[in-house]
């Protein structure tokens, strides 16, 4: 095993593994809510000895107060009692209250030594906590006050954005000094932005805010001249870059991204070495302004030939493949951005150059590409938790760049209390080099459902690709072996094993800002899936589903997300009812909380769940930022599952025909929904929050013997 090996697989263990992140979370939290301790012994080395005392901290704990102070009292205590590093930590406890919004909390100390042991005492004055009680804004007409005093409330707290706003004096200069760039980027380039004014209250714990304005005069971009090599070919582009800019607000920086938007259409046009000068002119109104913009085009260049430098692993020809300019082209900016990208995207070198060097002839290059590659190699492992599986964990290794092709190979293990899993197989991101990714894998599957246990073994081709940023399709043929046992035998279940083959087409819409806790954005998915015998399938099934969820801040520290889910089984020409490993369940961590997993919808004649041919789901959760990293949920959840009773609780005979099942599908494919409705608290990780859900049932059908509340613990949002 290679020592860059090696070194991949530990430091993928640390940060791909939510473990650490679990525990310094849960250390963290601890810390918040423990009281202040009075003093606490150190170090007990008899050669070292010291102890640290707090007094007069109420408001802040001396767990915090370490913690913003731990790299100075570490220092202290490996270097040899240092005042200096003391007083460091004094400073940076100050700090800590200032940013909590006392304003005049002063931090002293003593270091005492008797004995052979030091004593260091920290001595904190917190005085009151200050809250902007009014934010007044004079001399502003361009914008009005609300615009401007957004800057001052980003930090603002409570729900829907309305609680106390706690002074903070270093976010007020700043957001003076957002106001002031605001003002210049609108182009008020001789706007005075005075303050802040502070006036407190007598008690301290209130003050009002002054901003004064002197807007000045308004300068926007009056013509823009051309002048030098103004190419034919070009012209038209530079024309519609003049009527962007005109009458728009100037600044100063308005000339470097005017400059640098010719350089690039000069450098799509063959004319990498292109010069641009610009200069500033007065109109004839105040506030006018006129670029006198000078350009040197240089000579346009062709491409004598492509040389690769620094691949070790990767074969040349993947390289070659990515790269849009070949010898004999006319150099093209563009066509080398795109170049870049496609190396950069595959995910194996960490670092990509292009540079032109010149030849014997003036107007011919070498293109020299210069990569840089990762460590290929990667070990991974991850634990995790459910509220149905308990304790999960993941295991597996991964090989990015498989023989130097760019392809991934990937094989991993899953188990927990209730499943386990084998899988492996291969990507490859550039399918005949082409941007569709193409997978191959296998899979053994076993699990423990409510009501049933089922093994699946084999295999899928995919396909994906994406139509725009935003929009992803997939194509996939699936062909596996399903093994159920562990059910009742009763009408609509039964033990057996039969092959399933399926094609499934989807297409997802995704602007998310976040996979795993989004604040903005939506998901909408559709998908259609047919088994049939043609396909080597036992079963014939069309499967549709589809969904959005959506998200939205209410406030800076408020989330609303809102998901709707839906799907339909029908039974192909030949079928009767499906399988209970083919239908869909509802209920659980993530759908409806108020019931345990699987447990919403109909139900064998022992009280097992055997799930249904529809469902729905819809849920709406508010997410409040509280403190740091935790955050606060209130959730509504509301679903079904269609036929909603099965055929034993309707004292109806088993189903005899594909058309009554159908039809019983769509008569309940909207009615019988159940409610949820929660609490909840999440602590943000790498790999998205630890979740703990508290739901209730308000609605509860006692004669179901549905509960009237559940709790779940989980790690993941809900949707």
């Amino acid at each position: 095993m290679s020592s860059g090996f090696v070194e991949n697989a530990r430091r993928t263990l640390f940060l791909r593994s939510w473990l650490p992140g679990l525990i310094l979370a849960t250390l963290a939290m601890m810390g918040n809510i423990a009281p202040a301790a009075v003093e606490t012994e150190a170090n007990t080395d008899s050669s070292n000895r010291y102890k640290i005392v707090f007094q007069g901290n109420t408001a802040v704990t001396e767990a915090e107060l370490r913690r913003d102070a731990a790299r100075e009292l570490e220092a202290f205590d490996k270097e040899g009692h240092r005042p200096a590093d003391i007083d460091d930590a004094a400073y940076q406890m100050q700090i800590a209250y200032r940013r909590q919004g006392y304003a005049f909390a002063a931090v002293d100390y003593q270091i005492e030594s008797k004995q052979g042991l030091t004593t260091v005492t920290f001595r904190i004055s917190e005085g009151p906590r200050v809250l902007v009680r009014d934010i007044g804004l004079n001399g502003n007409h361009a914008f009005d006050d609300e615009i401007l005093r957004a800057y001052f409330e980003k930090s603002r707290g409570g729900l829907f954005h309305q609680g106390d706003l706690v002074f903070n004096r270093s976010e007020v200069d700043a957001a003076v000094d957002e106001i002031r760039q605001h003002y210049i980027i609108e182009g008020y380039l001789d706007a005075v932005v005075e303050g802040p004014g502070l006036q407190f209250t007598p008690d301290r714990s209130r003050v009002d805010i002054t901003v004064t304005i002197a807007e000045g005069v308004h300068y926007t971009v009056h013509r823009i001249e051309f002048r030098g090599d103004v190419l034919a070919d070009v012209q038209g582009e530079l024309d519609q870059i003049r009527q962007e800019l005109i009458d728009q607000p100037y600044f100063n920086r308005k000339k470097l991204l005017l400059q640098t938007r010719i350089l690039e259409l000069y450098g799509n046009h063959g004319y990498p070495d292109a010069a641009v000068e610009i200069k500033r002119e007065p109109g004839q109104v105040p506030g006018q302004v006129v670029l006198d913009v000078s350009i040197n085009s240089g000579l346009q260049i062709t491409i004598a030939a492509v040389e690769i430098r620094g691949n070790r692993r990767t074969r040349l020809s993947f390289i070659q493949n990515r790269i849009r300019l070949k010898p004999g082209d006319r150099y093209d900016l563009a066509l080398q951005k795109e170049s870049f990208r496609d190396l950069y995207r595959s995910g194996i070198f960490s670092k990509v150059d292009f540079t032109l060097e010149k030849t014997g002839e003036p107007d011919k290059r070498l293109l020299v590409v210069t990569v840089e590659e990762t460590l290929a190699k990667e070990l991974f492992f991850e634990p995790g938790w459910g509220s149905y599986e308990k304790l999960r964990l993941r295991v597996g290794f991964q090989e990015k760049n498989l023989f130097g092709t760019g392809r991934i190979f990937k094989t991993q293990a899953t188990g927990s209390l209730k499943a386990y899993s084998l899988g492996g197989g291969v990507s490859d991101p550039f399918f005949f080099n082409t941007d569709i990714i193409a997978n191959l894998t296998a899979f053994y599957n076993h699990r423990k459902e409510p009501s049933f246990t089922r093994e699946d073994i084999g295999t899928t081709f995919a396909l994906t690709k994406n139509l725009t940023q935003d929009v992803l399709a997939s194509a996939e043929y699936t062909i596996r072996t399903t093994d159920i046992t562990g059910v009742d035998k009763f009408e609509e279940q039964s033990e057996g094993n039969y092959n399933f083959a399926s094609i499934k087409g989807q297409v997802t819409y995704d602007t998310r800002n976040d996979i795993f806790f989004p604040t903005s954005g939506q998901r909408i998915f559709a998908s259609a899936e047919q088994a049939d015998e043609i396909l080597g399938s036992g079963i014939n099934i069309t499967r549709l589903t589809g969904g959005m969820r959506i998200f939205f801040r209410l406030a800076q520290n408020t989330i609303v997300g809102a998901r709707y889910t839906t799907g339909l089984l029908l039974p192909g020409p030949g079928e009767v009812t499906l399988p209970v490993s083919e239908r869909f369940f509802n209920g659980g961590e993530n759908t409806v909380r108020s019931y345990k997993e699987s447990e919403l919808g109909p139900k064998d004649p022992s009280g097992e769940p055997i799930g249904g041919y529809g469902f729905n789901v819809f849920n709406l959760e508010l997410r409040q930022r509280l403190i740091g990293n935790l955050i606060g949920t209130v959730f509504f959840d509301y679903g079904n599952i269609a036929p909603n009773r099965s055929r034993e609780e309707q004292g109806r005979p088993p189903y005899s025909s594909r058309s009554d099942v159908i039809s019983d599908t769509f008569d309940d494919f909207f009615k019988d929904f159940r409610p949820g409705v929660g609490l909840g608290l999440q602590y943000l990780l790498p790999v998205g929050p630890a979740r703990f859900d508290f739901a209730i049932n308000p609605d509860r059908d006692s004669q179901r013997n549905e509960d009237s509340f559940v709790f779940h613990f989980s790690v993941g949002t809900a949707f």
